[in-house]
Formats: C-alpha cells, structure tokens, sequence
C-alpha cells in the first residue's frame, strides 16, 4: 500500500480510484463497511482503492491546549487499511485554512486526486461550518457517491465515540465487540522498579505508552503482548501498585512463557478482558499468590477466546508466530 501525504494546495498527480472518506480512528466494523464497499467498487471499476483521512486530527487543530486522545494512532490506521488491502492511503494536511474549505472547493480538491467514486457515512460532514454533508456530496458533477447507512450494535450506532469511553472503564470485551479485534496500545519497554522480578519472581516488561492512546482503566487484564513477530499471552496491570504504595500508574506485563531481555524494544501491548481491580495486600506473598492465580485465569480467558486471539493475531501480522495459550 502506498502511503500519500498532501497538502490541498499542492495534489500530486495520482492515480483514479474509489475512495473512502473520514478520520477512522479505530478503523471499527462500521469503518471496515466502508472499505470493504470502495474496495469492492475498485474491483468492479478496475482500479485503485484508496483511503481519504486527515492529519493532524481536526480536533487539535481547533483545541490545541486540550489533551486528545484516539484508539489508534495513524501508523496503526496505516496497518491496518494494508491488511484490509486498500491500495492506497491519503493522508491531507488538515489545518483552519483547509477546514474553511466551501463546499464546492472540498470536491474540486479530491476531484483533482482523481476521486472516481466516493464511499462515505450517512453522517459525515465536511467544509466550512461542517456545511457539507451527504446531500451536498451526491450533488457534485465530478464523481459517483455510495452512502454507508449507520452500522449498529444494540440498536446503537458503533462508533469511536462510543469505544473509547470503554476502554477507559475497563470493559475492553465490549470495546473489542465493536472494533472486531481486540484493543492495544503501543509503546517501549522500560526499566521498572524490578519487583516483579526480585521480589515475587514474577517478572512483568513495563511500557513506555505512546502518549496518544486511550488507556484502559486501573486493574488486571488477561492480554497478550507482541514482541516483534511473536504474540504471548499475558497478564497485564495498569495501577499504581497500592501494595507498594507507588506514587504513578504503571503498565505491565508477565508475559507467559516468555525469558528475554527486551528493554528498549517496541512492543504491543493487547487487553481482552479486565479480570480483577486493583487490590492492596497485606503482604508480599498474598500478592504473589494472587498474580499467580491472574497468570493462570489470563491463560484460560485467552483459550475461551481463541477466534478473536487469532482474527487479532492475523490483523497485526504475527500470523504463525502466535505462541499456544495453553499449557
């Protein structure tokens, strides 16, 4: 997949092809339609696919003081367009001059992209004010449009609005229900306070977190982690450690099986189901009893899921690289 960044002003010359239009932060079932339809449209047209989106996300443009964050970054939308075979991603440089764009400027600018057929929401809007919506679309000489009704859930539109407050209660399975995998956030492994290892001979890999991400909330998840091309299961905490009364939330991993020095590795990782709040023991040894029975209940949470697993695996490229949960 080609990877195409454009500032309205300046189009590239470009190949004719069917885009889909939006921010698609979470790439959900309801923007998998999407894609699906332009990439079937393509096929039928015998041409390209593409992807439409916008960077930096409109929000910080126009509240650049508050703090944003999204279900997936942009390399994580890249990823996974490329695995739903979209051939190629536009990314335009989104900015106050661009979003004051009138309607019939916003079609002469993806019409110059050599937009042939356009794949949209019921719901989206575009140009200054958000005075374009779908009515407008259909309107325009320059290309075909294809409206996507609201894909639901429970009667309810799926959306990313509606994800991440998920993710950051905790209820990750519903989270995961709607996206069609399982939610991740990305970032670094670093060096810890080494308890897991000295003390309760646990030994957890501590991420350094991509800013950007939603976080779930404080508590212990059955998860996996990916480390380069491989997937573990694991066990995953979120929290300040009450026990040992740390001062800043962490995020942690035992991993199952799993004895390599990764620190300073970029790793994934994955959270299927919060299994537990976070507890204060008593003692150090309670402790130690009560994660080894999260080791072994995130191990069986993990075989009850074993088609999400894998769709999850799949979708991130560890394809046979997946280690069995099982023991």
């Amino acid at each position: 997949m080609e990877v195409v960044h454009i500032n309205y002003k300046h189009v590239p010359a470009l190949p004719g092809s069917v885009g889909c239009i939006g921010y698609f932060d979470g790439i959900h079932k309801g923007h998998q339609t999407l894609m699906k339809k332009a990439a079937a449209l393509a096929e039928e047209k015998n041409i390209a696919s593409s992807i439409v989106t916008f960077d930096p996300d409109p929000w910080k443009v126009f509240y650049p003081d508050r703090k944003i964050t999204h279900l997936t970054t942009l390399s994580d939308r890249i990823k996974i367009a490329e695995h739903m075979n979209i051939d190629l991603f536009y990314i335009l440089t989104f900015s106050r001059e661009f979003a004051a764009l009138p309607v019939d400027a916003f079609h002469e600018v993806l019409h110059t992209m050599k937009i042939r057929s356009l794949v949209c929401g019921f719901d989206f809007h575009y140009a200054v004010h958000n005075s374009g919506n779908t009515d407008t679309l259909i309107q325009q000489p320059y290309f075909d449009v294809h409206v996507i009704d609201s894909i639901n859930e429970g009667n309810r539109k799926i959306a990313s609005s509606r994800i991440e407050p998920l993710v950051m209660a905790g209820d990750v399975e519903q989270a995961a229900r709607l996206l069609g995998y399982v939610y991740s956030i990305r970032g670094h492994v670093a060096h810890g306070y080494k308890r897991g290892t000295n003390l309760l001979k646990i030994p957890t890999a501590n991420l350094n977190m991509h800013p950007e991400y939603a976080l779930p909330a404080v508590g212990v998840y059955a998860g996996m982690v990916k480390v380069g091309t491989r997937l573990f299961g694991a066990m995953i905490n979120i929290g300040s450690n009450p026990t040992f009364e740390n001062e800043t939330v962490t995020i942690e991993a035992h991993l199952h099986d799993f004895n390599e020095d990764i620190y300073g590795e970029e790793v994934r990782f994955y959270f299927l189901k919060k299994m537990r709040d976070e507890i204060k023991f008593d003692s150090f040894s309670a402790l130690q009893k009560q994660l080894f029975y999260d080791i072994d209940h995130s191990r069986i949470v993990l075989k009850q899921n074993d088609d999400l697993v894998r769709t999850t695996a799949r979708l991130w490229d560890v394809k046979q690289n997946f280690v069995n949960v099982q023991r």
